[in-house]
């Protein structure tokens, strides 16, 4: 980009394009009590709204990757708020379990579109000296769209659970209107000059880059493990009260926040963008972060509680910027959009299968379970990166 405001600019529809899926799954999620008067819901059918919405995003990823690459990167973004606000619509008139499940897949669908789009985005219209840093900054959206998803949910228990919904459709309408008028039509952006086609068969079989997206897999799925079982392991092993177990928390998600951007900086500033490297010193912090919760329990010190979540988040929550970093450097220009949907679809798919994982653990042996777990499957992520680098050079 030459235009230092337009790139600011559309940089930032970037971000709110990736707010648009957290924001669309917690307006929701976020109205669940009135929901489960209103509907009739069950806690298990409230808490199946979210694995709904996983499954659909890791359904759709790669076949939207592979559309990416055939539409563009506006077009796909348009189609995806507008997914995002029929989704969201849909939702917001449910008289049932079923009508509200569609409209959460198709929430899921529709972020499944943001993905590649805006990972093709940094890829092709910003300097390459900062792709690593953009493409993790972009994903600081995320929590940015679940504040705002919530807040329209609070809303809504003024005037009813419908309209904090509507009011979130709204918002995904008005970002797809942003997204036509300012971002560049597809053929005039500095996109690819490769043509588009690419198949599913060469994406693939792409070298190395099955083996990169098992170690996506790996850390995303330990990301969603930290978010389902770090407040039960608090409470059992530390005794954690209300306060423990916030402050713990708000490290765990802050230290996210941080990690998504300094991660993507130390990559392009001292590692010359290798994000494998990065990724596998990433993981060995992890480690630590891991024996530090350990070590806490066998002291008793509520504090280690607060470093390790803050550790964890920092390292593994952190990981997924650098992972899409690290497709883009194996993926040749018009295969890029469908590898970018299989990173997905392996990310979703470990975040799926690793909280389960560790919730086996934790009922078998509690903490001891946790760490173990983690430590191995920390362990196995390194192993895969070290032996990627390795075949890199």
């Amino acid at each position: 980009m030459t235009n230092s405001t337009g790139a600011k600019v559309q940089f930032g529809l970037i971000l709110i394009a990736h707010a648009l899926g957290a924001m669309s799954l917690l307006s929701v999620l976020t109205a669940g009590p009135q929901l489960m008067v209103a509907l009739a819901l069950t806690p298990l059918q409230l808490g199946g709204l979210a694995s709904v919405y996983s499954a659909s995003l890791a359904a759709a990823s790669l076949p939207t990757g592979l559309l990416t690459d055939r539409l563009g990167i506006r077009k796909s973004l348009i189609l995806a708020a507008m997914i995002i606000t029929s989704g969201l619509l849909l939702s917001a008139t449910s008289q049932g379990l079923g009508q509200l499940s569609a409209g959460i897949a198709l929430c899921g669908a529709g972020y499944g579109l943001i993905n590649p789009a805006a990972g093709l985005a940094i890829t092709f219209w910003f300097s390459q000296k900062w792709r690593t840093t953009l493409l993790s900054l972009k994903q600081t959206g995320v929590p940015a769209g679940a504040a705002v998803g919530s807040l329209t949910a609070v809303l809504g228990t003024v005037w009813g659970w419908q309209v904090g919904i509507i009011l979130a459709a709204a918002f995904s309408l008005i970002a797809g209107m942003l997204f036509v008028l300012f971002l560049p039509s597809d053929g005039n952006s500095p996109e690819r000059t490769t043509p588009h086609e690419g198949k599913l068969a060469e994406v693939l079989t792409l070298p190395g880059l099955g083996r990169a997206n098992i170690a996506a897999g790996l850390t995303n799925g330990i990301q969603f493990a930290l978010w389902a079982h770090i407040p039960a392991l608090l409470q059992q092993s530390y005794e954690a009260g209300a306060t423990l177990l916030g402050l713990s928390l708000a490290a765990l998600h802050s230290g996210t926040f941080v990690g998504r951007v300094v991660w993507g900086a130390l990559t392009d500033r001292f590692m010359r963008g290798n994000s494998a490297y990065a990724l596998w010193w990433l993981c060995l912090l992890g480690l630590a972060g891991v024996a530090i919760l350990a070590s806490g329990t066998l002291i008793a010190s509520p504090v280690l509680a607060v470093i390790a979540c803050f550790i964890l988040g920092f390292t593994t929550c952190a990981a997924v910027g650098l992972h899409v970093a690290l497709t883009a450097t194996i993926a040749p220009e018009n295969l890029l959009g469908g590898a970018m949907g299989y990173t997905m679809l392996v990310t979703n798919i470990g975040g799926i299968a690793v909280p389960m994982l560790l919730g086996f653990a934790v009922l078998i042996a509690g903490m001891t379970g946790a760490v173990l777990t983690l430590t191995i499957l920390l362990s196995l992520a390194l192993v895969i990166l070290r032996k990627f680098i390795s075949s890199l050079k």
